[in-house]
């Protein structure tokens, strides 16, 4: 048994050794990246080496109090497939969290450790595992988002996505776009602040909806502004707390010629992979649903109009017979250079052109609100 620990805390040095080097080559180059982007979160390490399967988030926020940058590090452990001792894991995990203080030359205080496992009920953003509340504000390409590095398995930021929030912001001058699953509404401000005429941010979670009015503060939006609806007065930004899916297919089969804002130039759906929540009517599971969902949402854009459908699930089969658009995989284009994870997520552009003889381009109608 001695003989196992002994083997166990080599193997365990070695691990720390390899890691701190790899850190160290990804933080020189990623560094760098970083600031010629104007990036202020990104991906560190993405389990690299197949004996360390730890994801390490870099958070950089300008403390004005100290006048200087703060780094915070948010580690997550992926769920090994084998069984293993609790404490040796802790063990285990204290020492790579050490590794990353070394090489980022921060405080333990800075780091927060969680554990990711193979979700198994409602979508992991809705559970909160903390209530301390360790909020921080980062930038990102221009604008600021708020990050809870300590309640919940994910912060309020996906990474992932900062390539298509970016692709968004600068297709959406003077439209209409829709924002479903929006969590704490990041794309929503990207698109208010790339001149959208309306965004409208769908989610079944009050604190998330409350997130995201803090994040459209933080840019300088204004939330009460209103925008012309066809003669009416309506509200320019909207945060609607409603399950995704009963809203796109109420709106999907809404009358255009009695409900407002109903039709839209560009949504946005990057659903979770499953969700049982007991708020919602019927069990999620994207894999079954997805067809249902992304044809509700072809329905509801405008001639002409743009779905970005985005999914995590590795077991999704796409099928283009299944949708009534023209569907492109711009998957490539989307997975930002701090991913080494290529398949960290897929991604697909649908458009409509269900334009008939007679009916105006998308840029000349008026916009049409849903209730």
């Amino acid at each position: 048994m001695e003989n196992d620990t002994v083997s166990l805390e080599q193997a365990t040095d070695r691990q720390s050794i390899d890691f701190a080097n790899r850190l160290t080559k990804r933080y020189k180059h990623l560094r760098k990246w970083a600031k010629r982007t104007d990036v202020h979160a990104f991906r560190l390490y993405d389990k690299d080496i197949p004996e360390i399967p730890l994801a390490v988030d870099i958070y950089q926020t300008f403390q004005a109090d100290k006048d200087q940058t703060e780094i915070f590090a948010h580690i997550a452990l992926y769920e090994r497939p084998y069984e293993k001792d609790s404490q040796l894991e802790e063990a285990w995990l204290n020492t790579m969290a050490d590794t990353v203080c070394t090489v980022l030359a921060i405080p333990k205080s800075n780091v927060f450790i969680k554990q990711r496992k193979k979700q198994r009920g409602e979508a992991s953003q809705y559970e909160k595992i903390s209530a301390s509340k360790h909020c921080i504000t980062v930038a990102e390409q221009g604008l600021k988002f708020i990050v809870n590095l300590s309640d919940y398995l994910d912060t309020g930021l996906f990474f992932d996505h900062r390539p298509l929030r970016l692709k968004v912001k600068g297709e959406c001058q003077g439209k209409h776009v829709l924002n479903l699953f929006c969590y704490t509404g990041a794309f929503s401000v990207y698109a208010a602040k790339g001149g959208a005429a309306s965004v409208d941010s769908v989610d079944l979670s009050h604190t998330y909806l409350e997130w995201a009015k803090e994040n459209f503060g933080l840019n300088g939006i204004d939330i009460r502004q209103s925008a012309d609806c066809g003669g009416r007065t309506v509200d320019k930004y909207r945060f609607i707390q409603e399950d995704a899916v009963k809203f796109i297919k109420s709106a999907a089969g809404a009358d255009t010629s009695k409900a407002l804002r109903c039709r839209w130039d560009i949504i946005i759906l990057d659903p979770p992979t499953f969700s049982n929540s007991k708020r919602l009517k019927n069990v999620f599971d994207i894999n079954r649903d997805w067809p249902e969902i992304v044809n509700a949402a072809l329905k509801a854009l405008n001639p002409g109009g743009v779905l970005y459908f985005s999914t995590n699930s590795a077991k999704l089969k796409m099928n283009t017979s299944l949708v009534s658009g023209v569907v492109t995989d711009i998957t490539d284009s989307t997975i930002p250079e701090d991913f080494r994870n290529r398949h960290i997520h897929r991604c697909w552009q649908i458009q409509n052109f269900q334009e008939t003889a007679g009916k105006p381009r998308p840029e000349e109608q008026q916009p049409v609100v849903y209730y």
